[in-house]
């Protein structure tokens, strides 16, 4: 049971309450006491007591703009009431720089920004600061780490970079703590967050097995990205395990983008007319929608679609898009927790952190057309 602030536990021979970070003294006898640490009053706490985020709280607490002045005046009251004390003022103030970077090739797309939202909430709570960057090219990312490594940052955080061997070996011979968030080499030897792929897409082809469809498409990723082969290998196990074989002929390459996968799917609808398409990512879905569109075909009575990643857009498609969810926001924050225990100079129990996919099904899939083309 935990003891709010303020409060006596019941049967308790008087406890004194000495603020966060004080002691609880028990009375053992005339002449002896027993003194306890009292659990420290943590940002979270203080960010759900008050109805707002962690970020906001610490904003707040470092004099920093962000918050309306009631905002401002309610976490105040509840850091006072609750006995709150910021890090940098805890037996003096924390070492390193207090930054946190954070690289990517891309900031324009919903997947990085998801991941990025997950990694500023963890960071939020650890009331550390965030330095964003995008490297665009192998080159200007090997530019950008070294800058960050050159004591800018107390650890950096990389989603889906290109990392070319030198660069690997550059990161592993310096002493800058790093994760990688969705690498594209899966056996990366760097601490790194990686998902499920393979059962990701096996789940999205079998669901469009067992609604009937026989003919089902698959649009493939970049191929710079060992995850898409691993998504193709769970495309194609799932139609074995129906007992049917693979068609090269319903297998389509595109980039990772909308344009890629309108091209992708018109050749696919125009050549093929498979009942389904499995598409390799979300934007890819997104392009199957609209070239489905295009050629008068009606989703999901003609062509049922199935994407990966369920990005904020899946949920408000037109129709809404049936895909596998891939935990964007929660792979920031476990490379995140993996990279603080990795600058307090903490083990950590696995260099590839791997989690689960799960499939959403929402109105692009249904029943295969009573006749197949």
């Amino acid at each position: 049971m935990t003891r709010q602030p303020g409060t006596r536990q019941r049967g308790a021979a008087g406890p004194k309450h000495t603020g966060a970070g004080g002691t609880i003294r028990h009375k053992r006898g005339p002449d002896r006491t027993m003194t306890m640490p009292t659990p420290r009053v943590t940002i979270a706490q203080v960010a759900a007591e008050a109805g707002v985020s962690a970020m906001t709280v610490s904003n707040v607490v470092n004099a920093r703009p962000g918050a309306s002045e009631p905002t401002r005046q309610r976490v105040l009251e509840v850091v006072e009431r609750l006995g709150y004390t910021p890090p940098s003022t805890r037996n003096g103030k924390r070492g390193g720089t207090g930054l946190v970077g954070v690289l990517t090739l891309d900031l324009t797309g919903d997947y990085s920004l998801e991941i990025v939202r997950g990694i500023a909430e963890e960071i939020a709570d650890d009331e550390r600061e965030l330095l964003l960057n995008a490297s665009l090219d192998a080159i200007r990312e090997r530019d950008r780490i070294a800058f960050f490594a050159n004591g800018l940052v107390d650890g950096l955080l990389l989603i889906a970079p290109v990392l070319e061997p030198e660069t690997v070996r550059e990161i592993r011979a310096g002493e800058l703590p790093v994760v990688v968030i969705d690498p594209r080499r899966l056996d990366l030897e760097l601490p790194r967050v990686t998902v499920d792929n393979y059962d990701g897409v096996r789940a999205g082809t079998q669901h469009l097995l067992e609604a009937g469809h026989r003919r089902i498409a698959y649009i493939r990723g970049e191929e710079d990205h060992e995850s898409t082969e691993v998504r193709y290998r769970g495309y194609a196990d799932a139609i074995r395990l129906a007992g049917l074989q693979p068609d090269p002929a319903l297998v389509a390459s595109s980039n990772f983008n909308h344009q890629g996968g309108v091209h992708a799917a018109r050749h696919l609808l125009t050549t093929q007319r498979p009942t389904a398409i499995v598409a390799g990512a979300d934007p890819i879905a997104f392009g199957a929608l609209d070239a489905a569109r295009t050629l008068g075909l009606q989703v999901p009575e003609d062509v049922s679609i199935v994407g990966f990643d369920d990005l904020p857009l899946a949920a408000h498609s037109t129709p809404p898009l049936t895909t596998v969810r891939q935990p964007l926001h929660d792979m920031g924050r476990a490379g995140t927790r993996a990279l603080l225990s990795l600058i307090a100079r903490q083990p950590l129990a696995t260099d590839d952190i791997r989690l689960t996919t799960k499939l959403i099904v929402r109105a692009t899939t249904a029943s295969p057309p009573t006749t197949e083309p």
